[in-house]
């Protein structure tokens, strides 16, 4: 008898150090992935991440684009035309072409027209014509162009990418932490139920040895076996939930943005306990996607400067240096008098295009206002309510740690009463349920916490690197 109430002793003692072991997993000799580690993997790997730095790369191509409007260009004109065996004429007129801010262009180049038939404004010394030709616009296109309004709209479009990229980030770190939160979730969970089968295997040989000698009934093996199967179904149940989880994690896993990795067999997560998010002072004011919509009304007012300037009157002034060259002296032939000159000017009468194109601009300019201000609300009473949703949470869960402390205290006491004889294997049963029930919720607030705080960063646009 005393064999057997040895045996029992040592039992119960087994199983308090089992689920001391389920409170607090041992870490394993497995490689461990923490979350740190897989947040610098998913920034600098995954396809979306290298997909959202492609965005400044192509706003970086069209301010190229753009500046290119300002671009010297070397031109050549030659015409000619034989007819009858006769000349009748040949132009050629070749130069350089430089555009510069403000409406104002310059151009120098060198003419030579010869023939039998020249059109007498066409004709130029023998060793032809050179010239330098200054133009400049005094209405419409004085202050602002088409030019100048792409380049400066480019200029935005810049500074648009690298918000677009922040809340690429944000956006695709805020799904990876909640992927990575959940598989640690299961993977926490196959680890209690795993402690709950080997606790409840180790009861049941127990109960077995105590009934072959005829300390318990028989009915009491068959519990202890149905506890042993509810352990089982729970932990494959689990395990099920850790392959899945584990392959919604290597969605995020990648080398280079193009091969798929996958996860080292045995790899576990490593908890952090989550800090207290102290967002910064200025984060809305800095918030990528508020930046985003302001500089969209930035490239509307640009748009509709250069929609006001076309009210203006046309007005192009050009002035025409001549001068014929010489073998000796390039200005020697040099006068002042040598000169053409001109001016165009033009103006519609009713100017319903450009006031149609002003109204519509406005209009846009409006609705993105409207947009920006109703952005803005909805970021801040998310960022709000996630900072209470998060507080809140935190407060559950270390009212959970402590009831999971509480819980495991009762079942040893009951283990303690089952080895005295003055409890049952139902009562066992029962408070070991209601623990295991404890530490799965503890679990899923651990996760949500970590879900929450990853939520309220990328809300807050300071999730991104």
């Amino acid at each position: 008898m005393r064999k057997y109430l040895l045996i029992l002793f040592v039992s119960c003692a087994a199983l308090s150090s089992l689920w001391a072991q389920s409170a607090t997993p041992a870490a394993s000799d497995s490689s461990i992935l923490a979350v740190d580690e897989f947040y610098t993997l998913v920034v600098q790997n995954h396809p979306l991440a290298l997909q959202a730095r492609l965005i400044r790369a192509q706003a970086d191509a069209e301010r190229l684009k753009a500046s290119g409007a300002f671009d010297p260009k070397l031109f050549s004109d030659v015409s000619q035309k034989y007819f009858d065996e006769k000349e009748y004429f040949q132009l050629q007129n070749s130069g350089v072409e430089i555009p510069a801010w403000f409406g104002f262009k310059a151009k120098a180049g060198y003419e030579l027209n010869e023939g039998l038939f020249l059109n007498n404004q066409n004709t130029v010394p023998g060793s032809g014509l050179w010239y330098a030709d200054l133009s400049l616009t005094l209405g419409k296109g004085l202050f602002i162009d088409q030019r100048r309004a792409m380049l400066k709209q480019a200029r935005l479009l810049q500074e648009a990418a690298e918000f677009e990229v922040l809340t690429a980030y944000n956006n695709l770190l805020e799904e990876a932490l909640k992927s990575y939160w959940n598989w640690h979730q299961s993977y926490q969970t196959v680890q209690v139920y795993q402690n709950a089968l080997e606790a409840a295997q180790f009861r049941f040989n127990g109960v077995k040895q105590q009934a072959i000698v005829g300390d318990k009934p028989l009915v009491d093996t068959l519990e202890a076996a149905i506890q042993v199967q509810d352990r089982q179904l729970k932990l494959q149940k689990a395990q099920a939930d850790f392959i899945t989880q584990s392959n919604t994690l290597e969605t995020f896993l990648w080398l280079d943005g193009v091969v798929p990795l996958e996860l080292k067999a045995g790899t576990t997560p490593l908890f952090e306990n989550p800090a207290l998010v102290n967002l910064p002072q200025d984060w809305l004011i800095n918030h990528p996607i508020l930046n985003a919509k302001s500089l969209k009304i930035d490239r509307l007012d640009i748009t509709q400067r250069l929609n006001r300037e076309a009210l203006k009157p046309q007005v192009d002034v050009s002035y025409k240096f001549l001068n014929q060259p010489t073998t000796n002296d390039f200005f020697a032939e040099y006068a002042i008098n040598n000169y053409s000159w001109a001016v165009t000017a033009s103006f519609p009468l009713f100017l319903r295009k450009e006031r149609g194109e002003i109204a519509k601009t406005e209009v846009k300019i409006q609705e993105a206002e409207l947009d920006l201000d109703l952005k803005r609300l909805e970021v801040n009473n998310k960022v709000e309510a996630l900072q209470q949703e998060f507080r809140l949470t935190t407060q559950q869960l270390l009212e959970m740690r402590s009831m999971v402390n509480n819980y495991q205290r009762l079942l040893r006491a009951e283990n303690i009463k089952f080895q005295n004889g003055e409890s049952s294997l139902f009562l066992i049963n029962s408070r070991e349920l209601k623990y295991l029930d404890s530490q799965e919720k503890l679990i899923q607030l651990e996760a949500k916490v970590n879900q929450i705080q990853a939520k309220l960063r990328a809300a807050a646009g300071v999730l991104a690197p």
